[in-house]
């Protein structure tokens, strides 16, 4: 067993631990070895598949070693109590993020596709060239950060899906955020229709902003 101070690698990147020192950095940090979190990671994929994004199910196995690259890429900045847990809330991000990453190249880049009137707002403005389109995706952004009411924020969050060069906006459906969210789609409903307002309000504001700042 080492006597080396083991603390020193919390929150350092992967490839800054001397290889072997690895085994025991884990253990420590984690409190379990990595192939017993590879193998549960392997095993809860198949069931967060089945729940999230059914249709990549046979690629379980992919999802867990991506899952746990990105778990050990940067080790956590404190030591873990309940790895169990955090294997999961990873599995379920890295699904949920490779299904939106699919969901966007399957559509239209470069277009953008409307969400209510709020997105048409921005559809006014020229979008031909990155400054403009990257403009554009910081007066969305900023619109969707005012936004108070938390649960509406969530639904307005987890609809758009922003492109970070600005390229497109893509809008996931009412069946895919009530997923995400875990909220009945009568409620994501409910909640759309109630931030299309408060959002295409929000966007206007910030369009008047950036207009009066251009302006001599």
């Amino acid at each position: 067993m080492s006597t080396e101070p083991l603390d020193e690698w919390l929150g350092a990147a992967w490839s800054e631990v001397p290889e072997r020192l690895r085994p025991a950095v884990v253990d420590h940090i984690f409190g379990v070895d990595l192939v017993t979190m590879s193998s549960y990671a392997a095993i809860k994929a198949r069931y967060v598949l089945d729940r999230l994004d059914p249709d990549r199910r046979g690629d379980f196995e992919d999802v867990a070693q991506d899952t746990m690259v990105e778990l050990t890429a940067t080790l956590p900045t404190e030591r873990i109590r309940h790895w169990k847990a955090l294997v999961i809330k990873r599995l379920q991000w890295q699904v949920l993020q490779d299904r939106r990453s699919r969901t966007a190249e399957k559509r239209h880049p470069g277009r953008r596709v409307d969400y209510e009137s709020a997105v048409l707002v921005l559809e006014d403005h020229r979008s031909g060239d990155v400054e403009e389109r990257l403009a554009d995706r910081t007066v969305l952004l900023n619109a969707l950060a005012s936004i108070t009411h938390a649960e509406t924020a969530a639904v307005l969050r987890a609809t758009f899906v922003i492109a970070e060069d600005g390229s497109y906006t893509d809008v996931l459906t009412t069946g895919e955020v009530a997923q995400d969210l875990r909220f009945s789609q009568q409620k994501v409903k409910r909640l759309r229709a109630a931030g299309a307002k408060l959002l295409r309000a929000a966007v206007r504001a910030q369009l008047d902003e950036r207009d009066n700042e251009e302006t001599p």
